[in-house]
């Protein structure tokens, strides 16, 4: 651990990536406040060093009279679902006021959805993002990244791919809840099951972060975050398997993609309809995308960073 007198802001504290993030950032020496808007995990009120301000990222006024070194911005919702002026609220009207904070540095948190869900080999921080986004996740994303290209003097951009690791209540809790009452793993297009599942460990994430922090190695640039061992859409559906259902048997069953297109076209419309937070089931039309797409990026740059980060 590094003596630092550093100060940092993160937002979306209490969530799964925001929690990591704190606890990165106290293990390096920082000084945290920690905006909460929802419960506060009493893992995050065990904390040294941590202030909690509880308040909702949304309102401008929060955040009156505060100085710190670093913003670093987590907060947001990452969903296939949910109405286009809804992750505009929450994903993209934030970052003004929040850009806007006496700071050395913001630290932003995007996605490699960014680039577009489709078939990529070993493709870097230059590959051009999607030009018209079919989704808001995704659209949101990228105009606030443009929004920081624009207006913020230094920023960092970090774009995770699929991010797991304990206490992930997201991406793995929705294939338990699939594996839970299927007899196989199902998978939709050409690629059989053989595909990259991009993961994104929620530490590399976290230390990424603090690493571009504390330096100004990667200042006005992107990192993708990947784990740099690649893991199949079929390995990673037999691992979680393995974990939670061990004496389960799964055959593997192929269908056309334009099959699961149509699957998911249905639960991306009835879960809209119907205002869930949730998908009513899975796969959801975008979500199917990403599961029979080849997601392979490139991890040299985060490689770099962390390496960075075991030199401060």
């Amino acid at each position: 651990m590094e003596s630092s007198s550093k100060t940092v802001l993160v937002t979306g504290a209490a969530g799964f990536i925001g929690l990591n993030v704190v606890k990165a950032y106290v293990e390096h020496g920082w000084k945290v406040y920690a905006l909460v808007h929802k419960n506060i995990p009493d893992e995050l009120v065990n904390l040294d060093n941590v202030e909690i301000i509880y308040n909702d990222v949304t309102d401008e006024t929060c955040f009156n009279g505060l100085v710190v070194d670093v913003v670093a911005h987590v907060a947001g919702i990452a969903s296939d679902i949910g109405a286009d002026e809804m992750f505009r609220k929450i994903n993209f009207e934030p970052i003004k006021h929040l850009s806007r904070l006496p700071k050395e540095k913001f630290v932003y948190v995007s996605s490699s959805d960014v680039y577009g869900i489709k078939d990529f080999v070993n493709a870097d921080e230059n590959t051009p993002l999607v030009e018209y986004p079919k989704n808001p996740y995704p659209k949101y994303k990228i105009l606030s990244e443009n929004w920081l290209r624009e207006n913020a003097e230094r920023y960092v951009i970090i774009r995770p791919a699929a991010v797991w690791g304990e206490g992930d209540k997201t991406l793995e809790k929705r294939v338990v809840d699939f594996l839970k009452t299927s007899p196989f793993i199902v998978h939709f297009g050409k690629w059989k099951g053989k595909n990259r599942w991009p993961l994104a460990n929620v530490k590399n994430v976290a230390l990424t972060i603090v690493a571009v922090s504390g330096c100004n190695e990667f200042d006005n640039q992107a990192i993708t975050i990947i784990d740099p061992e690649k893991t199949t859409i079929d390995e990673y559906y037999r691992k979680v398997a393995r974990r939670y259902f061990p004496e389960k048997k799964y055959k593997n069953l192929y269908l056309p993609l334009w099959v699961g297109k149509l699957i998911g076209l249905v639960s991306t419309v009835l879960s809209n309809a119907l205002k869930l937070k949730q998908p009513l089931f899975d796969p959801t039309f975008y979500a199917v995308h990403h599961v029979s797409s080849n997601l392979d990026f490139s991890s040299e740059k985060m490689l770099s960073a962390l390496n960075r980060l075991a030199h401060l």
